[in-house]
């Protein structure tokens, strides 16, 4: 008999089930248990771990409104957690709700969003554990507090875009003793140098969910369980602008939780995407979270953001020195910012490390400043520093054949022994550089930039591969 089925007086007989949740009440625990259609509860003095299998008999009672069951004997048994999830996540009730943004990538998305949905669901209904990386920027954080929403996790944030074997070993230690973990990494990942480290988190028997927005370049659906990302079903570069953060919001949606939806344009403002409606107040709520961000260390919770979102005291007081901090540097930016080409495709280079700022705004920021300021024409600012760059490009470059994701691709191929990590859009990336290097590759983008669509003919600077 089924626990749902099962009523006052009913005799349930070595009934497969899984503890989803325990209660600590005087000398002794309340446990609930799932068979995957119903739930019951027992009391017992000895200590069970969540996701525990049990085989169950005894007599159900009502106790003031809660059916329990008066246990007659219970065996621990291995092998029925991933059968009692399955069941759980085929049964759990979706929100099929019309999505924010339009289009047909979205229509694409929604059985992986629904997926997704059920994943989160099923873990709140079993209280499985799960681990959540987010990348430090406004859409991570956002889509982070949306997903939060819906579970508890062990939410950390991600001071890197790349998901590393150091990172993998870290993540694979917080999991240990876990039952069958949910690993969700949110906003990052894709990566070609997210390959290994994805790998491994999956080899240590964790479920891996990827919800990321950037190419798809490190085949990371291979390596993952769920998989929701843009890309999959777009190989244009527009995929992009369906940021993490604003998919992550739509899964929200998709477990009935409403109340994320603020956070979706927020996460669209801080990623520049422009598929919803963006308001004066969501830039704001970005630029303080992207703020905080930089300040914020490698294992700062979620918390940290919450509380500012909520304090208006603290909100307006941090909107105000961003705000300070890039008006502060523009003048700067200005007057360092340097044209290398002028072509039909113009590139402009800014020495970040030359601009005097303190930890914000970043180096990225720094080239987004750069970037904002030089006009309409098809142009690609480069933003340097001793150990690295980032690219800003718009959207005429791109149509003129320049990406540069794709100058990446070429740069690690032919000047691979100073040239590491990195990636991003066509529009939007960064890489690191061997120091001592930098000039170098930057003589070499701009002559990638010089020749532009020809790079990809035969006898072109990198035959065979397209901008």
């Amino acid at each position: 008999m089924s626990f749902r089925k099962a009523g006052e007086g009913d005799e349930i007989t070595d009934a497969e089930c899984i503890i989803s949740r325990r209660i600590r009440s005087r000398g002794h625990s309340i446990y609930k248990i799932t068979d995957g259609e119903g739930e019951l509860e027992f009391e017992s003095g000895s200590y069970f771990n969540i996701g525990q299998g049990l085989k169950v008999s005894g007599k159900v009672y009502n106790d003031r409104g809660f059916l329990k069951i008066d246990v007659g004997s219970l065996k621990k048994t291995d092998g029925i957690y991933p059968k009692i999830l399955q069941k759980i996540e085929n049964n759990v009730e979706i929100k099929d709700v019309p999505l924010l943004a339009s289009g047909e990538t979205m229509e694409k998305l929604k059985e992986r969003i629904h997926g997704c949905a059920r994943k989160l669901l099923t873990a709140k209904k079993t209280g499985r554990f799960c681990l959540l990386r987010f990348h430090n920027d406004a859409d991570g954080i956002s889509g982070a507090l949306a997903l939060t929403k819906i579970i508890d996790a062990y939410a950390s944030q991600q001071n890197s875009a790349t998901y590393s074997v150091f990172d993998a070993m870290r993540d694979i230690n917080t999991l240990q003793g876990e039952n069958h973990p949910l690993a969700i990494i949110l906003d990052f990942g894709c990566g070609e140098d997210s390959r290994e480290g994805l790998e491994l988190l999956k080899a240590s028997g964790a479920e891996v969910m990827v919800i990321d927005h950037h190419p798809n370049t490190g085949k990371a659906e291979e390596k993952t369980d769920v998989f929701l990302n843009p890309w999959a079903v777009n190989d244009s570069e527009s995929a992009s602008s369906y940021t993490a953060g604003y998919l992550a919001v739509e899964v929200a949606r998709a477990c009935g939780e409403f109340g994320a939806e603020p956070l979706a344009p927020v996460a669209c403002a801080g990623d520049k995407s422009t598929i919803i409606e963006i308001s004066e107040k969501d830039v704001e709520k970005a630029l303080v979270i992207d703020y905080m961000a930089t300040y914020a260390g490698f294992k700062n919770k979620l918390e940290f953001y919450k509380k500012a979102l909520d304090n208006q005291d603290l909100y307006s007081s941090v909107l105000i020195q961003a705000k300070e901090a890039l008006e502060k540097i523009t003048e700067d930016v200005k007057a360092g910012m340097k044209k290398r080409l002028d072509g039909p495709v113009s590139v402009y280079t800014i020495d970040t490390e030359r601009i005097k700022s303190r930890e914000f705004p970043g180096k990225g920021k720094i080239t987004t400043r750069c970037f904002e300021l030089v006009g309409e024409s098809p142009t690609v600012v480069l933003g340097f520093w001793n150990r690295g760059l980032s690219f800003r490009i718009n959207d005429g470059a791109v149509q003129n054949g320049v990406r540069a994701d794709r100058i990446i691709e070429i740069l690690k191929k032919e000047m691979g022994d100073f040239v590491f990590g990195g990636g991003g859009h066509a529009r939007a990336a960064s890489m690191r550089v061997r120091e001592g290097f930098v000039d170098s590759v930057l003589d070499k983008i701009i002559e990638i930039v010089k020749e532009g669509g020809e790079a990809a003919k035969p006898g072109g600077l990198a035959s065979g591969t397209n901008f």
